[in-house]
């Protein structure tokens, strides 16, 4: 886990106050008092009042550094938060907040403008609504911690994409603003968790080979080995790079290798036995996770769905990939064919399809309730607890870091 520390926290925050000061940014009497009225109500956005928290009204670079604050938190989260878990690939938002509050003082929109920051996704606006009419603490903890994860996400998702809400292991596709595939999917388990990311979805291939991940073959697929040699060609698995002539490693000494450690990189063929499946949907990241067919069907009619090494197994993959490749149902056909044929093939996407895999504990469904998901991975539980840290008040900034 990633811990953010104090003086990096002093850095990030003491910076919009040093802007405040050699700004000039036209504070009145009335727009102070605006601006502190809007701090004050911080906890209807999910935010915590004490972090804005203005000891003297006069002190007009207190003001500003806590309202720059309070904009940075709830256009685009806090980034000590985000950085909670290090498995958080979403694209950082930058927006010019001192310019944007020094154009709202001099028009006199200033409560316009804070008012507006506010994510307006309908599960922002839904979760916002829940913790208006919440008073249970635990509940209201899960209600601010999904709110802050909203807060991560562009100010608009595209109208073509794909998300996955890995808490409760299922898919959704959209086409111009139109649900045209849902799915139920396997996802990472507690102990292998599915990232939160933002990727693009590049190509479809169809009958992938494996190359399996070193880790996996480590923890894995050597215990095998050390009992049956013979297993890897039992698994139409090959060594890549293992003794020449003997691709299934038959002549290794695999009992003489160390436990957690494998020496060769290791290829499954496609085929009835690949973990893959027949469709892979290629998603370029820096996790190395994507979303695959599987040839265990079962396994989604089980309640419980965190079941994979971290990739997303996806039930409905066929008309995935074919609304991927042709925006339309109607390429499922030629997928068939080409699936029929047994040759891997890669078949590059006309454009890029964004995909988004997300963790949402608290939801509306599609009849417009409210449900909540468990916590599968924690990190709920994380996030709240730093929530509840000892907040930085970011008015009293300079004179806490010049004690460090």
């Amino acid at each position: 886990m990633l811990r953010v520390t104090c003086a990096f926290l002093c850095l990030l925050l003491s910076s919009a106050v040093a802007r405040a000061d050699s700004a000039g940014y036209a504070w009145t009497p009335s727009t102070i008092r605006t601006a502190l009225s809007v701090l004050a109500a911080a906890a209807g956005e999910g935010l915590d009042p004490d972090r804005y928290r203005v000891g003297r009204e006069e002190d007009q670079a207190a003001v500003t550094g806590a309202v720059l604050s309070y904009m940075q938190d709830l256009a685009a989260g806090r980034a000590d938060l985000r950085a909670v878990d290090a498995d958080v690939g979403l694209p950082a938002r930058d927006q010019n907040m001192p310019a944007l509050l020094q154009e709202a003082l001099r028009t006199g929109r200033l409560a316009q403008m804070l008012a507006n920051l506010a994510p307006t996704h309908p599960g922002y606006v839904a979760l916002k609504a829940a913790l208006a009419g919440e008073a249970d603490p635990r509940q209201r903890d899960i209600l601010v911690a999904n709110m802050e994860r909203w807060r991560w996400l562009p100010a608009r998702l595209e109208e073509d994409r794909i998300e996955v809400n890995v808490a409760t292991a299922e898919l959704e596709m959209w086409l111009g603003g139109r649900k045209v595939v849902s799915s139920r999917v396997i996802v990472g388990k507690p102990r292998t968790p599915t990232p939160i990311l933002r990727a693009e979805g590049a190509a479809v291939t169809i009958n992938p080979a494996w190359t399996v991940p070193r880790s996996i073959a480590a923890k894995e697929f050597l215990p095998k080995l050390k009992r049956n040699p013979a297993w890897l060609k039992s698994q139409d698995m090959m060594l890549l790079n293992g003794p020449a002539g003997d691709p299934h490693g038959l002549s290794v000494n695999w009992r003489a290798i160390p436990a957690g450690t494998f020496p060769y990189q290791v290829r499954q063929a496609p085929g009835a036995k690949n973990p893959l499946g027949q469709v892979k949907l290629e998603l370029p990241n820096r996790f190395d996770v994507y979303l695959h067919d599987t040839p265990g069907k079962t396994a989604f009619d089980r309640n419980g769905r965190a079941l994979s090494h971290g990739c997303v197994r996806v039930e409905k993959i066929l008309p995935l990939a074919s609304y991927a490749l042709s925006a339309s149902a109607d390429a499922m056909a030629d997928i068939q064919r080409a699936i029929g044929q047994g040759e891997t093939r890669y078949l590059p996407l006309r454009r890029k399809v964004p995909v988004y895999m997300l963790y949402w504990t608290a939801y509306v469904g599609a009849e417009g309730q409210l449900r909540y998901a468990p916590d599968l991975y924690g990190r709920d539980r994380r996030l709240i607890a730093a929530m509840h840290s000892q907040p930085v008040r970011v008015a009293a900034i300079e004179a806490g870091c010049r004690k460090a």
